[in-house]
């Protein structure tokens, strides 16, 4: 699957690469969000730093990309100024922000909130002075691998995130979301 993957991604990558910015964004994006919009993955974080396109202009300037991408969004800004696009699934985070044990964590670092939407400002807020930990929270990666990377633990397995504990049910989720990822991209750039 990875081999079958790579050459999609190859092949995506070059046919985007003849878009106007339009289509481009809205192509990668479709791409990276894919393991969220199909595969039960909270959140993605994409960023829209390219030096030879103005994704950050087309974003915020063209409606119908927002329109595109079938889950909510909010948009951060790094410690340098670039554009961060966090999508998410509404019902997925909520679910994940009301669980007891990721209560407690964020709780320890500094939140306080009642809704995703506070949660998600404070995230914001913080995104300003660098990329925090509980980020992994926001993206659905288990509890367990974001409390022990913040503790700075020797992982055993970098797929989609750094992974300590059952390291094979997250194998079994990156092939879900690569599988996602690549039929997105078999269908090729869809030009509006």
């Amino acid at each position: 699957m990875k081999r079958k993957l790579n050459h999609t991604t190859v092949g995506y990558l070059n046919q985007c690469a003849s878009c106007d910015d339009r289509a481009y964004l809205e192509a990668i994006l479709k791409a990276y969000t894919a393991p969220t919009t199909f595969c039960g993955k909270t959140g993605t974080l994409v960023s829209l730093v390219n030096h030879s396109r103005d994704l950050s202009g087309c974003w915020r300037c063209d409606e119908s990309v927002r329109q595109s991408i079938p889950l909510a969004h909010a948009e951060f800004v790094n410690a340098k100024g670039g554009l961060l696009l966090y999508f998410y699934d509404q019902k997925k985070l909520e679910h994940k922000l009301t669980d007891k044990r990721c209560q407690a964590f964020l709780k320890n670092r500094g939140y306080k909130y009642d809704t995703a939407e506070e949660a998600i400002a404070e995230l914001k807020r913080r995104f300003l002075t660098g990329c925090p930990d509980e980020i992994g929270i926001f993206l659905g990666y288990p509890l367990s691998d974001v409390e022990a990377f913040a503790k700075r633990r020797e992982h055993r397995f970098v797929g989609y995130w750094k992974c300590y504990e059952n390291i094979l049910l997250s194998k079994i989720r990156f092939f879900f979301f690569d599988l996602a990822k690549y039929l997105v991209m078999r269908r090729g750039v869809q030009v509006n």
